[in-house]
């Protein structure tokens, strides 16, 4: 089984867009990139040409634009809001905050600016600040629909699942086209055990805007929770087209594949997933693991090594590099890996699954006429250097293998 927890994605923390703006997108991009050009110091003309890009979605050019506009005038508090706004999708979350409270500095009667803090905060996991701050925004304007948005979003962090409903319920009242406010009351309702309500919440979602990958994600979670892994993959597949960047998209359909028992569709996913995200072990081991049961065991050796070369501790992966290595008996390396994982479950205090390794390897002793007394001089990860298993009396809990 591929290790991959399901998991409904994070609630939408909305921070308000510009206001309404003049002319085209393309025709403001030309006016302020003429003017930018033509005078290089003029703190509005980057101002303005950043929010262009924010809505493009070239957050990174945005906040190079927004910077100079406040090098150009330090009291730029709308300037500095909005590189808030850009460092908070550049997921620069510490930063954006460090923005935004300059902005409330120099502006603090703006109520969207304090709702922005309030989201920012939420994101960082400050609930006190978050609720101080939304609070402030929704004193200012109560017919902010994303202030309500928020503040169901931690109500349902801090597990207030009906109030976070009520206060979604109220921003559909001010707004009754917020995507994302049916997408956190779909997650809500499938915490609650509430399936249908959830399913129906992501569709609406959809009707609203059918290129939403997180609606079309989340009801492929439902989905496959019911083991409906062809919708589930038919979602995923939608929801990947939507959003080719997103790993955990991949190594679900790599992982509702296998359970499909297509393991070259399953493989392809996890190829995918590991060029976005090149550290990730566990992505590595599902890897390494379909390698392996597929026959290819060399392929899945180089996988199991680049698990453990990126997580020294992961302890799932000796295991199978022992096992791949003793399949092509080479009694030496299959032996010191599962030597390895004995270490490291005994010291993560799971005693099941160093039993289980110990026993594993009491069989390859006697398979291949050795005993620990000619591995003394194994080289282990610098993490379980010196931990003698001998010497630990300690108590130990058990624990299930994933």
């Amino acid at each position: 089984m591929i290790l991959f927890r399901f998991f409904i994605l994070l609630f939408f923390l909305v921070l308000l867009a510009c206001g309404p703006q003049e002319g085209s997108l393309e025709g403001r991009f030309i006016t302020y990139s003429k003017q930018v050009k033509e005078n290089p110091d003029d703190p509005e003309g980057h101002y303005e040409l950043g929010k262009v890009y924010i809505e493009r979605g070239k957050y990174q050019t945005a906040f190079n634009h927004l910077s100079k506009a406040t090098r150009l005038k330090e009291d730029y508090a709308e300037a500095y809001r909005e590189k808030g706004i850009a460092l908070f999708h550049l997921k620069s979350y510490l930063d954006a905050e460090k923005a935004l409270l300059k902005s409330f500095s120099l502006k603090d009667t703006q109520p969207d600016i304090a709702s922005d803090l309030g989201s920012i905060y939420l994101k960082n996991g400050n609930i006190k600040n978050a609720l101080r701050y939304l609070k402030i925004a929704q004193t200012r304007n109560n017919n902010m629909h994303i202030v309500f948005n928020n503040l169901g979003a931690l109500s349902a962090k801090t597990g207030k699942n009906r109030q976070a409903l009520k206060f979604w319920k109220q921003a559909l009242k001010k707004n009754p086209g917020l995507t994302e406010v049916h997408i956190n009351m779909g997650v809500v309702y499938e915490k609650m055990g509430q399936k249908r309500k959830a399913v129906a919440a992501y569709q609406k979602a959809l009707e609203l805007d059918d290129s939403n990958a997180m609606a079309h994600y989340n009801l492929g979670v439902i989905y496959a929770k019911g083991k409906d892994f062809p919708k589930a993959i038919e979602e995923w597949e939608t929801a990947l087209k939507l959003d080719r960047t997103d790993e955990n998209i991949l190594n679900s359909l790599a992982w509702a594949y296998e359970k499909l028992g297509k393991r070259k569709e399953a493989l392809a996913k996890l190829n995918l997933s590991i060029k976005l995200s090149p550290f990730d072990s566990k992505t590595y081991f599902s890897s390494g693991r379909i390698k392996y049961d597929m026959g290819n065991v060399d392929d899945a050796i180089d996988s199991f090594k680049k698990a453990v070369q990126h997580d020294p501790n992961f302890g799932d992966a000796y295991y199978r590099l022992g096992l791949a290595y003793d399949t092509l008996n080479q009694s030496y390396d299959a032996i010191s890996n599962l030597l390895i994982t004995e270490i490291i479950y005994h010291k993560a205090r799971k005693m099941d699954l160093f039993k289980k390794t110990r026993a594993r390897l009491e069989l390859l002793f006697t398979k291949y006429q050795t005993h620990r007394e000619n591995f003394k001089d194994l080289q282990v990860p610098e993490t379980i250097k010196g931990y003698d298993l001998h010497k630990r009396k300690d108590q130990i809990r058990t624990s299930k293998e994933k």
